[in-house]
């Protein structure tokens, strides 16, 4: 037991170095960014490094009530051009799910249940618990599903700093001084953080304890009952978990599970996120939004991930946490009923 605590602490401590590295060197998301480099670095060698998933579970309520806060009043007059921008999502998701799923089965060779359950881009938790249980390859899923995740997340900040030529704002959080916040304003922030978290494991959103408190953080804001967000050193703390956890998830990968899941998975990867800006590209005017928050939405990356980049340039949060949602759910409804009327045909 002391052993796993040493690993979480020094692992956690590595992270936390590469934030600060990647900080003091203005990069864009620098203390997720970072403590993932690092991370993924040396986990690739040394199997030491560990994050506990309890972890994470506590860090990824707070990312939802920052998240939460930005469903302010003035969403509600901007919402009905949303319409057009929802059905673009859901027409990107099942096209390139369909795309990935063909390329998985005719190039990559893979077996029918593993190359579906890996062809999404979302979901990497729960597809890889319903795929496992279907009798897919979990190593497989794992691996493609963490790539694109960490590709999504290197590739996106480069493109919104230097393909649409945005200034990073380091998730500025505009707070009162930290000993100024309110009792109330603590209270509500930790109610939505543990309350909202609970519930959201509880009931299986998309997101888990994220989309839970980021769902009560909502409607606080929403209804202005408060107007604070967590205070920067929380999220930046939340933010080194989450990325640390990210990056030990490549320790002990072979040479031949590099060649073939990993280069498979670069393939389909890259083919996503060129597709998503491509379409956010085209179809920002006719939607009547903004280009980068038209691919935050589709891009396929982690639903923290891409939420947390949407902060860090200042645009559209809640329609981006609200495409994101619905493409989890479209995904977690088709796959696994594409899986069941597929086994049952073959049976």
């Amino acid at each position: 037991m002391h052993n796993i605590y040493m690993k979480n602490i020094i692992s956690l401590l590595m992270g936390g170095l590469g934030g600060y590295v990647f900080y003091i060197q203005n990069f864009p998301l620098p203390w997720m960014l970072g403590s993932f480099f690092i991370s993924l670095l040396i986990s690739i060698k040394y199997s030491y490094f560990f994050v506990d998933n309890r972890l994470r579970k506590v860090a990824l309520p707070i990312l939802g009530v920052l998240i939460g806060s930005s469903f302010t009043p003035d969403i509600l007059t901007r919402i009905y051009t949303w319409p057009k921008g929802i059905l673009l999502i859901v027409m990107y998701t099942l096209i390139v799910t369909v795309i990935s799923y063909i390329y998985y089965r005719k190039f990559a060779k893979w077996d029918k249940v593993t190359a579906l359950f890996s062809a999404p881009p979302g979901g990497l938790a729960e597809l890889v618990f319903i795929g496992t249980d279907a009798g897919a390859d979990e190593r497989k899923m794992i691996l493609v599903h963490s790539l694109r995740i960490a590709l999504v997340v290197i590739l996106s900040a480069l493109i919104m700093k230097f393909y649409f030529n945005t200034e990073f704002t380091r998730i500025v959080i505009k707070n009162p001084p930290f000993l100024d916040i309110r009792i109330i304003d603590w209270c509500i922030m930790i109610f939505c953080a543990v309350v909202g978290g609970v519930l959201g494991l509880k009931f299986k959103l998309p997101g888990g304890a994220l989309f839970g408190a980021l769902v009560l953080s909502a409607t606080f804001h929403l209804f202005s009952i408060t107007e604070v967000k967590p205070p920067v050193f929380i999220v930046a703390t939340a933010q080194v978990i989450l990325g640390t956890s990210l990056g030990v998830r490549f320790h002990g990968i072979t040479a031949y599970e590099f060649k073939n899941t990993i280069t498979h998975g670069l393939v389909m990867a890259i083919v996503m996120i060129t597709t998503a800006l491509a379409v956010a590209e085209i179809f920002f005017i006719y939607v009547g939004m903004d280009p980068r928050a038209l691919y935050l939405s589709m891009a396929p990356g982690g639903f923290t991930e891409m939420l947390i980049l949407s902060l860090a340039i200042g645009v559209e949060a809640a329609f981006i946490a609200t495409c994101h949602c619905i493409r989890i759910f479209l995904i977690l409804l088709c796959v696994p009923l594409a899986s069941y009327f597929n086994k049952n045909k073959q049976g």
